[in-house]
């Protein structure tokens, strides 16, 4: 579904998408009024999806304006010092604040502070949690690199040595002294600021390939192609490997949440819910490690939530991010 296409020319009522795969697979189009009428050109355009989408006009609020009033509070004086974490709720079509059990006043407070309070007091949810989301990091153990786990192969044209040199990712918030069987991996260089957590090493003595490590038995996957923030889409099915907690997979809820660090302050990351059945998505020493549907890769790990009513989910960097981030290509063919 044209989930991009909708949200630039319907902004004033569009309110988001999302993916359904019970009691059968469907696309859930939401706006906040007139969707029946919008929604028929589109369909026009897009016949396969005619059979397949279901419109409702429950929205209060469309999702640039959810947007705008998320970015609003995020950056007003009064909001800068509280620890937080921060969501857009598509499903739920509001804004989620995560705060510590016993900053929820001081966070109240400050709220009730802002410029835009009026306007987006019936637009936010406040969660309180025993312990905010974290950064996978620091653990040393596993089937790829000394601390975090690696995520995609990756190239960089060399003026230079008028060739490509080629390497693997990890997380940016991971060290940057990084070693594979005991083999250092020369440094080249890292962007953890914004919507950026990302870094990349060299390997020598190994043959850089598209493929990524999807079972604890040693099982590969090759990646053929990769798939941008603006292309995923909420609800769809993705899975992730990493050293600790090895394959899991989760269905994505949101692609506007902010891990409300200093590093990291921006609504860019995609949160994957743990409703799948496993145990935990994630955990320390899985940072930097591959998410991916198929052979398609849609990210790299950067975090997980240890506590509260998102226990167990975890949140990842869009692999379009990999690329703008350091100005490398992730690999998709043999080469």
């Amino acid at each position: 579904m044209p989930e991009e296409e909708l949200r630039t020319k319907e902004i004033e009522t569009f309110a988001g998408l999302w993916i359904e795969h019970t009691p059968e697979f469907k696309f859930v189009v939401q706006f906040t009024r007139n969707g029946e009428k919008t929604i028929k050109p589109y369909l026009n355009k897009y016949p396969e999806f005619a059979k397949v989408v279901e419109v409702r006009n429950t929205a209060k609020v469309s999702l640039d304006d959810l947007r705008r009033a998320h970015v609003s509070i995020l950056s007003s004086n009064s909001m800068s010092n509280i620890p937080i974490n921060s969501n857009i709720n598509v499903f739920e079509n509001c804004i989620e604040l995560y705060v510590k059990t016993g900053d929820y006043d001081l966070l109240k407070n400050a709220l009730q502070k802002t410029k835009i309070y009026d306007e987006v007091k019936n637009k936010v949810k406040i969660i309180q949690v025993e312990a905010l989301a974290e950064d996978c990091t620091d653990i040393y153990g596993g089937l790829s690199l000394s601390n975090c786990t690696s995520g995609f192969a990756v190239k960089k044209w060399d003026l230079w040595s008028w060739s490509w040199i080629k390497g693997i990712t990890t997380a940016g918030h991971c060290s940057n002294t990084q070693s594979y069987n005991g083999n250092n991996l020369p440094f080249q260089s890292q962007n953890w600021a914004g919507s950026y957590d990302i870094q990349w090493h060299t390997a020598p003595g190994y043959t850089v390939t598209n493929k990524i490590q999807s079972q604890s038995w040693g099982s590969t996957r090759t990646i053929t192609a990769k798939k941008s923030r603006n292309n995923q889409q909420i609800g769809e099915y993705v899975c992730k490997y990493g050293m600790t907690t090895y394959y899991t997979c989760g269905y994505i809820c949101s692609k506007d949440f902010n891990p409300q660090t200093q590093q990291n302050n921006v609504p860019t990351f995609i949160l994957v819910n743990n409703t799948a059945g496993w145990n935990v998505l994630a955990s320390y020493g899985d940072s930097g490690g591959p998410w991916f549907k198929g052979n398609t890769a849609y990210g790299t790990l950067k975090g997980v939530f240890t506590s509260g009513p998102n226990a167990g989910d975890a949140y990842y960097m869009a692999v379009n991010y990999v690329e703008s981030g350091l100005g490398v290509t992730v690999i998709t063919s043999s080469e």
